[in-house]
């Protein structure tokens, strides 16, 4: 006599019921894992009126990419992973560039940054205008951008 069949999938019952095995999991993703620069603050020429113009505005940039976990792992290798570097000195000559109108301009610029390297899947840019309105901490914007494909 053979051995009952034993399911590799766990068995899921509640009382009274017959046992039932969990769905087959459908086809795996990549492991990913997140890189956060949080609460950056840098001075911008930005602003749609005149005064604006005349002076630099704090604005705080914060970012989040979603990153594929390479094959094989990181390996404390930092060629293996997103320049957080990179990162932060893109967005200081963001920062440094002429006049810009809008804060959402800004938020596309550094989407442009965080999916610039292929490993990013998808990045989220915060941008915030610090000193606007004085019953508010900050005015801003959130954009998210998937990889297509």
């Amino acid at each position: 006599m053979s051995a009952p069949y034993r399911s590799p999938i766990p068995l899921v019952t509640r009382a009274g019921s017959k046992p039932t095995a969990f769905p087959a999991a459908e086809t795996a993703r990549a492991a990913t894992y997140l890189i956060r620069l949080r609460h950056f603050v840098v001075a911008m020429s930005i602003g749609v009126y005149a005064h604006e113009e005349e002076r630099r505005q704090r604005v705080r940039i914060s970012v989040e990419m979603e990153v594929e976990l390479p094959a094989g792992g990181i390996g404390d290798d930092i060629d293996r992973v997103p320049s957080y570097e990179g990162l932060v000195q893109g967005l200081q000559a963001l920062a440094e560039k002429d006049h810009v109108r809008l804060i959402e301009t800004v938020a596309e610029h550094v989407l442009d940054l965080a999916m610039a390297h292929p490993m990013v899947l998808r990045a989220v840019a915060e941008v915030e205008k610090l000193d606007v309105f004085p019953e508010a901490d900050s005015i801003g914007v959130r954009f998210e951008r998937r990889r297509e494909g």
